[in-house]
């Protein structure tokens, strides 16, 4: 399961994922993101990861995606920052 909160201000949204990054979670994590477009235009916008806990093949490529539509990822956790390594994605 992967629990998605999203703040905004006028400037920034930032995205807060909790869970597994895995599988079906990761299409509708996806597809959350690409109904957002619009909302995100022009704004800067950061995704942390600081509560991730598992992330497989289909979380990756859905990282690489929002990384490519100009997000920033955060986490602190070694397991994160090991993921994104993975990626090249800075962190």
């Amino acid at each position: 399961m992967l629990r998605t909160m999203i703040t905004e201000t006028p400037f920034e949204q930032k995205w807060i994922l909790q869970g597994r990054l895995c599988g079906p979670w990761a299409a509708d994590l996806k597809q959350k993101w690409e109904e957002s477009r619009r909302a995100r235009a022009g704004i800067k916008v950061t995704v942390d990861l600081e509560n991730v806990i598992l992330v497989d093949r289909a979380g990756e490529e859905t990282l690489l995606q929002l990384v490519a539509d100009g997000a920033r990822l955060i986490s602190s956790r070694a397991y994160m920052k090991h993921i994104l390594g993975g990626l090249h994605v800075d962190h």
